[in-house]
């Protein structure tokens, strides 16, 4: 009769699918409750109370160790390693809960994390993915970047200086009407072609004379124009713009020379290799703001007399460039404004250099 209640408890488990195992030990009885399964499909339903004569049979159970086991696993469930995939994670979760290391509610809060860190590894894995697999595109994509935004400065920076050329040529058409005089903005080859040997049109390349002013006399042929041209490459690129006025005559019976401002580092550089221009030992003052180059170094320095000398200092800063029959006179790298009161002043420094120039040919008859 012993084990009437034993047959009745087990009895009552199987119809009611509490899940319980009980065990006689000694005597006593040991019941241990299965976790439920992890499958979120498999529901847990409670055991029907036992009858009053088997309460009263049957001796108290003793639970307190699989209880206080519960319970340390909620606290501090095991840690189990997270594979990559997570088909075996989850089985290894449901082992876990079946042989009672896990509850249940601590295998759903891990595979919730297992879930969750697994898509943001994914979508770390996807973007290095992409960059990857579309590596071209990826970098044509930078680069194509970077290239139109250098390009979109440039393109800024030329409309900007197209649109400030247009504007100096209107002014100077402007003031060539006010004056009197004739304006061709597109040049003339022919007078480029005739200055070509002149020191100041035989540097750099992308040549451009433009903005022409002409103010002729019945005995001389007076020119203003503007002249850019372009040195170097890449970053050290420049563009040099100057206007320059010509004075041409057939009485200019002058040797070829050049007069320009001394340049301290660059001219003292070429000193040290002899190639320093003309020396004038009699006016020292000269030669230190001015350099003298010529392919005849006595004619020129037996054209650059007291006067003469005078003359190109009065005009600080300016060039002065010769040859038989033409005179050129500028600062270099500078224009002039285009009102009409700049371009007259101008046009006189020409006129009296020219002068003087001349008053010198007449000294030397």
């Amino acid at each position: 009769m012993c084990y009437l209640p034993l047959i009745t408890i087990l009895f009552g488990s199987l119809i009611g699918g509490a899940g319980f195992n009980l065990v006689n030990v000694g005597g006593g009885l040991l019941a241990q409750q299965a976790p439920p399964a992890f499958d979120n499909a498999v529901g847990q339903s409670e055991s029907p109370p036992l009858s009053a004569e088997a309460n009263a049979v049957t001796p108290k159970v003793d639970v307190s160790g699989p209880s206080s086991k519960l319970a340390k696993s909620d606290e501090n469930p095991p840690v189990v390693d997270q594979p990559k995939d997570l088909d075996a994670y989850s089985q290894e979760l449901r082992r876990a809960v079946n042989s009672g290391e896990m509850t249940e509610q601590a295998a759903v809060k891990a595979w919730q994390e297992a879930n969750s860190g697994s898509k943001r590894a994914d979508g770390k894995d996807d973007v290095k993915g992409w960059v990857g697999k579309h590596l071209v595109i990826f970098l044509a994509t930078v680069y194509g970047s970077l290239f139109a935004l250098i390009g979109g400065v440039f393109l800024i920076c030329y409309r900007f200086v197209k649109r400030r050329e247009k504007a100096r040529e209107v002014a100077l058409e402007t003031t060539t009407s006010e004056l009197g005089l004739k304006f061709e903005p597109e040049g003339d080859e022919l007078l480029m072609s005739d200055l070509s040997s002149l020191p100041l049109f035989n540097r750099g390349r992308r040549k451009k004379l433009f903005n022409l002013i002409v103010a002729d006399t019945p005995d001389l042929q007076v020119q203003v124009f503007d002249y850019q041209f372009t040195t170097g490459h890449g970053r050290s690129q420049t563009t040099h713009r100057v206007t320059v006025v010509s004075v041409r005559s057939v009485t200019l019976a002058v040797p070829e020379l050049q007069v320009r401002p001394r340049k301290a580092f660059l001219d003292g550089i070429k000193e040290m290799f002899g190639r320093g221009g003309i020396e004038l030992d009699q006016y020292p003052a000269f030669s230190k703001k001015f350099v003298l180059k010529s392919d005849q170094p006595e004619q020129a320095r037996g054209f650059l007399d007291a006067k003469m000398v005078a003359a190109c200092e009065r005009n600080n800063g300016c060039s002065l460039e010769c040859q038989s029959g033409v005179l050129l006179h500028f600062r270099a790298n500078k224009r002039v404004d285009p009102d009409a009161q700049s371009i007259r002043r101008f046009i006189g420094e020409g006129f009296t250099l020219f002068q003087d120039v001349s008053e010198r040919l007449d000294r030397n008859a």
